[in-house]
């Protein structure tokens, strides 16, 4: 599939009617990417998606990967600073989940890149890449002036699973 559509359900994830949202912040170090991974899958469960399984593996493994880099490569301030990545999911229920990673850099060049066969790191963006539908990276600025960048990351939606056991 091409880009094109995929764009239409970004526009529609970012400002659409009908979208059902969950947002944290947390601090930009690396611990902070463990807590990223259970909000994510605590909110996919509590949207009726399975536990673990391919949907719900893939989409924490690139929240995983997209809030380590920005804690990797997304600091502006010095180590000893407080800065925060922002993590935000949208659903739109029987189309797609988009996942937003956002962090104060401006540099938005951000590409999957080529790792030596041997790196222990670098292959990041080539996972996301492989278990999101789409991807892309844009500038942001936020009604306090920050600027920054949010890389955002899309999955069509299987649909949910367990809503009449659950309410039943």
């Amino acid at each position: 599939m091409t880009s094109s559509p995929y764009h239409t359900v970004l526009a529609e994830l970012a400002d659409g009617q009908g979208i059902e949202r969950a947002a944290i912040e947390v601090e930009s170090t690396p611990a902070s990417v463990r807590d990223a991974r259970s909000f994510v899958r605590q909110q996919l469960f509590g949207w009726h998606f399975p536990q673990a399984g391919d949907f719900t593996d893939g989409v924490v493994l690139a929240v995983s990967e997209l809030v380590t880099n920005a804690v990797l490569h997304g600091r502006t301030r010095p180590a000893d600073d407080s800065e925060h990545v922002g993590i935000t999911l949208a659903l739109k229920p029987g189309r797609a989940l988009g996942v937003l990673v956002t962090d104060n850099s401006n540099e938005t060049s951000v590409a999957a890149v080529r790792p030596a066969p041997h790196a222990t790191c670098g292959r990041g963006l080539k996972l996301v890449d492989a278990v999101a539908d789409y991807w892309t990276a844009a500038p942001r600025e936020n009604a306090q002036g920050v600027t920054g960048k949010g890389v955002w990351a899309v999955f069509r939606c299987p649909e949910p699973t367990g809503l009449l056991s659950r309410s039943a």
